[in-house]
């Protein structure tokens, strides 16, 4: 599927954070964590009805390297959004309420 990828503003901010915070463990993870999710991004986009509907027309992708980190996306109007860069141990409810 070639469709583009649009991170919705929240899932940006996780994203950057995410990235922010394991460079700052150690030079170079974050840019590991970058690729990673690209990774599971290609995945996804290369068939996104494999994985997991969570809510709606939303599913997930669960990251292999950092396995506590999912993607939350939907396909949707000729395009990929990526809803959150969602971390285990973050409260749920958050997620629930941005997954509306």
């Amino acid at each position: 599927m070639n469709l583009p990828v649009i991170f919705k503003r929240a899932a940006r901010l996780e994203f950057d954070e995410a990235v922010a915070w394991y460079e700052g463990e150690r030079l170079g993870l974050g840019r590991e964590f970058k690729l990673e999710v690209k990774l599971a991004l290609k995945r996804a986009l290369a068939n996104p009805e494999l994985f997991q509907r969570i809510r709606g027309r939303a599913r997930k992708i669960r990251l292999r390297r950092f396995k506590k980190y999912a993607i939350y996306f939907a396909v949707k109007d000729n395009a990929f959004a990526v809803l959150s860069v969602f971390h285990a141990s973050r409260n749920p409810a958050e997620l629930v309420r941005r997954l509306k």
